[in-house]
């Protein structure tokens, strides 16, 4: 009986996988694409995904070496994530394990365990409370930190806050603010909370005719002038989703637009929010990037590199200003947050969104 092969994809700037034997003792029937492997590499240890299991190995199997350990127990990229990036790879002419690598949280890279990480909500200390944000003189986000806290006294969650981690670790540091988990119910909630204003007939035809494509692959142009209401379609449009159980994935081209972007979809709807942008701590990242994964956030909204997060029940991909240069990626792993967001929407056979 052959002995099974493991195809490896090591962070490196080689374009090609690798085969490994698996770890001793392991069980195959336990492997799955998408797992993330800890193998040896010239003299270093590395942390690879699993790309495919093999019958028969590149290399004369007497040359392979054994895989130190498998980190996860199950596949921490689905199957059309892991397809995505091994096209985009091929398509971009990046080598494939530095392309998955940029796909996953910084932590799981470094072979963090992936159990999901609760929210972090922030508030003040009993020595915040003390301060007047107006005394913090040229450190504006620090005082829009501490003025929003004051504001809200049972604590404000990470995404409403805009501004950098580093921003929020130093108000920490000085014993003014504090991070507290806040547990949510995995349950989607489906009921809006505000109706919104009535459509106007442009916007009732363009919500008419993606809603009788739910469920099956279509690209849409959604093009109007800024303030013509294409927020307003892309509300009504989740609303739907969400009455079916599934997610939506919503790609902004800069952190600048999420804030008034997340306070509209807060305001219409009473679920998790998975927000993911480069402003976020690696922690706060993977607290997100497991919400999606999970489904329990049903709403993702992100800059270009959330087109790689893993979606529990995809249903509706939204790329706003798709017209944009941010969304493309220009140095290291370079690709199309627009285009990748197509070649995604078609391999889940849902419909995509592209604002202009």
């Amino acid at each position: 009986m052959n002995k099974i092969i493991l195809r490896i994809a090591i962070p490196s700037p080689l374009y090609r996988g690798f085969d490994y034997l698996p770890p001793a003792g392991t069980d195959p029937d336990t492997l799955q694409p998408g797992m993330r492997v800890r193998v040896p590499f010239g003299r270093r240890t590395l942390i690879g995904i699993l790309l495919e299991i093999c019958a028969t190995p590149a290399v004369e199997q007497q040359k392979l070496k054994r895989a130190r350990e498998v980190l996860d127990s199950s596949a921490l990229l689905n199957d059309d994530v892991l397809a995505m990036v091994q096209w985009a790879s091929a398509y971009y002419h990046h080598p494939i394990g530095e392309a998955l690598a940029a796909a996953l949280p910084v932590l799981l890279r470094r072979g963090q365990p992936p159990e999901a990480t609760p929210a972090m909500d922030w508030r003040l200390t009993p020595e915040g409370q003390a301060i007047d944000p107006a005394t913090l003189g040229r450190a504006a986000r620090q005082a829009a930190v501490m003025a929003a806290l004051q504001a809200s006294p049972k604590g404000v969650e990470r995404a409403a806050l805009d501004v950098p981690a580093s921003v929020l670790h130093k108000l920490s540091e000085r014993g003014w603010i504090e991070s507290f988990s806040r547990m949510q119910a995995p349950a989607m909630v489906t009921a809006a909370t505000d109706s919104g204003h009535r459509l106007n007939p442009g916007q009732q035809q363009a919500v008419d005719s993606i809603l009788g494509q739910l469920g099956s692959f279509a690209p849409f142009l959604l093009e109007g002038v800024t303030g013509s209401g294409k927020t307003e379609v892309y509300l009504r449009l989740i609303e739907q989703i969400l009455a079916r159980q599934q997610q939506a994935l919503v790609l902004v081209p800069e952190i600048g637009l999420t804030p008034q972007l997340v306070a509209r979809f807060r305001k219409r709807f009473p679920v998790p929010l998975a927000l993911l942008h480069s402003w976020l701590g690696g922690r706060e990242r993977l607290a997100a990037w497991q919400q999606a994964r999970s489904g329990v956030a049903p709403i993702v909204i992100g800059t270009r590199s959330a087109i790689f997060t893993p979606l529990a029940h995809p249903g509706l991909i939204v790329v706003d200003e798709e017209h944009d240069a941010s969304l493309k990626q220009q140095d290291g792993f370079r690709y199309s947050a627009r285009d990748l967001a197509v070649w995604r929407a078609r391999r889940l056979d849902i419909p995509v969104v592209l604002g202009s």
